[in-house]
C-alpha cells in the first residue's frame, strides 16, 4: 500500500506528510526554477512525486508562502539584533575570509595545546 502524499501542518508550517521537508525548504529552489533533478541533488530524499506536491502547494498558496517567508526572516532579524554585538563582529567578512579566520584560530589552538602538552611532558620528567 502506498501512502498518499499530502501537505500537512504538525506545528512547523506546511510540510510533506511523508517527511519533515517543509514548503519553506523548497521555496528557494522553486523561485530559481530548479528542475527536479537539481532539487534532488540538494535534497536527495525527495521523490519526484513529493517535489510535485510541494511545487503545486507553492503555486496554489504563493502569497501565503511568501508572507510566511517574510515573517520567518523578520523573526531571524529580531533574534540576530538581540544578540550581543561581538557575535556579529565578522558579519562583513566573506565566506572565504571567515573560513581563513577559522583555520587560523584552529592552528593557533593546536599550537597552544601542543605547547601545553610539551610543558606537561617536561614537568612529568622533572624537566620543567
Amino acid at each position: 500500500m502506498t501512502e498518499t502524499i499530502q501537505i500537512v501542518d504538525h506545528g512547523r508550517g506546511p510540510q510533506l506528510s511523508t517527511s519533515r521537508i517543509t514548503v519553506q525548504d523548497l521555496l528557494p529552489y522553486f523561485r530559481e526554477g530548479a528542475s527536479n533533478e537539481e532539487i534532488r541533488k540538494w535534497i536527495p530524499s525527495l521523490t519526484g512525486e513529493e517535489i510535485a506536491v510541494l511545487k503545486e502547494y507553492i503555486r496554489c498558496h504563493y502569497e501565503e508562502v511568501i508572507q510566511t517567508e517574510k515573517e520567518i526572516k523578520a523573526y531571524h532579524d529580531r533574534m540576530r539584533a538581540a544578540q550581543p554585538g561581538w557575535t556579529r563582529a565578522n558579519d562583513h567578512l566573506s565566506v572565504e575570509e571567515r573560513m581563513a579566520l577559522l583555520r587560523e584560530k584552529l592552528a593557533q589552538r593546536k599550537a597552544e595545546k601542543n605547547g601545553a602538552d610539551s610543558l606537561q611532558a617536561f614537568g612529568a620528567f622533572g624537566l620543567g
